[in-house]
């Protein structure tokens, strides 16, 4: 979750063309070392941890249960202070159905082995790259088998930057799906102005400051009908009590990009929302859906359910939704073992 936080600082024009300068050549810099550190990434064979490119070890998940040859693969991305864990409706319904099911835990959330990494990342294209990188390590697992991504708010977000940025490589993808995906952000979560410049501030000069959601008076928004996010997660080992500036701030640069990539997207799409999603407006997610470019997409409306729509009350229903969505785009050679 992140704010569409105002400007507050100007500079001389000069100046400013000095500093880009100086950015530009610090960013290629840093671009260019871990395309010649980078190896490749490695799955344990106990399908519990990984190793992506960069050196870094992360959990997740699999499910057991889905038949040797199964018929389609579903790798889920989680939100904000969430875990692969909270995939655990589809974990444990799809396998027995024929399918695989796999989680990634996000670096930088609750169950980041490098404790003091929780709650910060360094960029969000860290996010996608290491989507890419479980993406080829599953498809290793289950070679031949069409893959879906699917992911939750935050995982959204990341699954429409990811998806985005493949061209015309992401038709080796079966298709995406999007639950209550943090397009666009509510009005009312808007910060007041002097917060809003403080926020602002340090995310220019202090971007590894760390600010709890309570701080930011958001922790007691309804994300089920019957919890606050902030029951909710303190209910969880993965619960991630602060996050830096940094990281908002790139929450915020995808955020402000999903319009762009959706116009990018050409595999099929599904979409779960909501009205009563304290974090994205219903009109935000339609204004979303109608961009997409693909022609195979489908918006799912569910009017009793809040943010985390698969632990609500129309859990059932999003499930049926989800087996026959991603049947009827799975090749019909592909279906084996059942």
């Amino acid at each position: 979750m992140s704010h569409d936080f105002p400007q507050v600082c100007a500079f001389p024009a000069p100046v400013l063309r000095l500093a880009g300068a100086l950015l530009a050549a610090l960013i290629l810099c840093q671009c260019a070392a871990p395309r010649f550190m980078r190896s490749i990434p490695v799955m344990d064979p106990s399908r519990t941890f990984w190793t992506s490119g960069d050196g870094k070890q992360l959990p997740c998940k699999h499910w057991p249960g889905e038949p040797k040859k199964p018929r389609a693969v579903i790798i889920c991305i989680h939100g904000l202070s969430g875990a692969a864990s909270d995939f655990w409706p589809v974990g444990e319904a799809f396998p027995p159905k024929g399918y695989a099911v796999y989680g990634m835990q996000l670096r930088g959330q609750g169950n980041d082995p490098d404790l003091k990494r929780r709650g910060d990342i360094l960029s969000s294209l860290q996010w996608r790259q290491d989507l890419l990188d479980f993406t080829a390590l599953v498809r290793r697992q289950h070679p031949g088998a069409p893959v879906f991504w699917f992911g939750e708010s935050l995982g959204a977000l990341i699954t429409i930057d990811a998806i985005a940025s493949l061209g015309d490589a992401q038709h080796g993808l079966a298709g995406i799906i999007l639950a209550s995906p943090v397009v666009a952000l509510h009005p009312r979560l808007k910060l007041p102005f002097f917060k809003n410049l403080m926020v602002r501030s340090l995310l220019r000069f202090k971007p590894g400051k760390r600010i709890s959601l309570e701080a930011m008076g958001n922790s007691e928004v309804r994300v089920t009908s019957g919890t606050t996010h902030r029951q909710q997660m303190e209910r969880t080992e993965h619960y991630v009590k602060d996050f830096t500036v940094r990281l908002f701030g790139q929450v915020e640069r995808l955020i402000n990009g999903a319009t762009a990539a959706a116009r990018r997207i050409r595999v099929p799409v599904l979409v779960f929302y909501t009205p009563n999603d304290a974090l994205t407006p219903r009109e935000g997610v339609e204004r979303f859906i109608d961009v997409v470019a693909s022609a195979d997409k489908t918006q799912v409306f569910f009017p009793e359910s809040y943010h985390l729509i698969f632990h609500d009350k129309d859990r059932a229903e999003a499930l049926r939704t989800l087996e026959k969505w991603t049947g009827e785009r799975v090749p019909r050679g592909s279906i084996s073992g059942l």
